[in-house]
């Protein structure tokens, strides 16, 4: 059965994602912090022109960064609500 979609559960979901999504921020902004530093560590050392290690550290945080912004909305599918349940439903 289908519910109306009102502004009450469409907050409960935003929130729900929300603070999922910022611990998943936190988390990449780590994983891209130290990728970041041991690449610019590792790629300084073999005489990279820094312009060249910004791109490059730039790429792989964003890729890093995408790659996490996946978890929050996986962690909600099919989350029970209360009242609702967010879920996938073929359609017939």
């Amino acid at each position: 059965m289908e519910l109306e979609v009102t502004w009450g559960r469409a907050i409960r979901v935003w929130w729900a994602y929300l603070w999922r999504n910022l611990i998943a921020i936190v988390a990449a902004v780590v994983a891209g912090g130290v990728a970041g530093g041991v690449l610019g560590f590792v790629l300084s050392a073999a005489g990279v022109p820094i312009e060249a290690i910004r791109v490059v550290s730039m790429a792989i945080g964003g890729t890093i960064g995408l790659v996490i912004s996946v978890v929050p909305i996986k962690l909600i599918l099919n989350k029970d609500f209360g009242e609702f349940r967010l879920s996938l439903t073929a359609k017939q």
